[in-house]
């Protein structure tokens, strides 16, 4: 055969390899699917999703290595616990632990030996100055008090480029220490009301006059790194963000919304099986069954707890 023929038999089987793999959609395991550990298994707590790291390019396509993250389901109905202060009770009978990325590594062990998933917890958009990285955040991004903690202050997120070797460090210490998850916080600075004296507003979006639209993109960023890392995300609080991202992020944690009336703006997650993770604090919702009853109509995992996040308090929504 001569060697022109053979060049246009090869450039065939080139194209038609290219069409096979446009068809058939993302990789995936041998098997057709990708599967979930053990551990994933036998706890009945979500699945595991493999996508091609983020990147990669046509040359390297031969070697890739899947990336998976944990993707928990809202059909589940999964059991949660939230604690960020005090001693972690790693005894409480659920599927879920969210706890601050500083947790001790004997804790996580014991928590991960009994097939429990757990979330990762930092704040993305505030600098707080008893955290070990504080002093790494570049003062021209540091912007006026959160609230009435002294301790911690907004940070102009719009900076992606700025606070991207924060963050890293980050998720990979989230990742390093056998986390599966991460709650974001804080990444709601287009609706922060800044006050005078008087009370009056005089800004909206912190001193930074951060936008909607820079809130998502900032959310989406931290998406595509979790992922990379095969780490879950979840969205926090920031409902005018659900249409925009539900698709990218995992699951969803709502704070206060049945005592402000929003749980309906995080219905589009059940929608799409993902979870809904609510907490209802005491000191104002005083009588928790009303709004158990609204979780379970729409499909939320709700718990009822003091606002310190300790282990003082905790009613689980059933």
């Amino acid at each position: 055969m001569s060697f022109s023929v053979l060049r246009i038999l090869a450039l065939a089987v080139a194209v038609l390899g290219v069409s096979a793999c446009d068809e058939s959609g993302p990789l995936k395991t041998s098997s057709g699917d990708v599967e979930a550990s053990n551990s994933e298994v036998q706890a009945g707590v979500g699945q595991a999703v493999g996508v091609p790291p983020l990147g990669s390019t046509d040359s390297e396509t031969d070697n890739l290595t899947e990336v998976s993250w944990w993707q928990p389901k809202a059909s589940e109905k999964l059991t949660w616990q939230w604690q960020l202060q005090g001693e972690i009770d790693t005894t409480l009978p659920v599927q879920v632990y969210n706890i601050d990325i500083e947790a001790s590594q004997d804790k996580i062990d014991e928590l991960r030996e009994r097939g429990i998933k757990i979330i990762c917890y930092f704040s993305a958009g505030t600098v707080e100055s008893f955290r070990d990285d504080a002093g790494l955040f570049p003062q021209e991004i540091i912007g006026e008090q959160y609230e009435d903690l002294i301790d911690e202050r907004w940070v102009d997120y719009a900076n992606i480029d700025a606070l991207a070797p924060i963050m890293n460090a980050r998720l990979d210490k989230c990742k390093s220490k056998g986390f599966d998850a991460v709650e974001i916080d804080n990444v709601d600075a287009h609706n922060y009301e800044t006050r005078d004296a008087q009370g009056e507003v005089v800004n909206i979006g912190t001193n930074f006059n951060m936008t909607l639209d820079e809130s998502i993109a900032y959310v989406r960023w931290l998406t595509e790194q979790a992922h990379k890392r095969g780490l879950g995300i979840g969205l926090k609080n920031a409902e005018e963000m659900v249409p925009d991202v539900v698709d990218e992020v995992d699951w969803m944690l709502v704070e206060d919304c049945y005592y402000d009336s929003w749980c309906m703006a995080a219905t589009a997650f059940i929608d799409a099986d993902k979870p809904v993770f609510m907490a209802e604090y005491d000191e104002l919702v005083p009588d928790f069954a009303p709004a158990c009853e609204l979780a379970k109509s729409l499909g939320y995992s709700a718990i009822w707890l003091d606002s310190s996040l300790s282990n003082k308090l905790y009613l689980a929504c059933e």
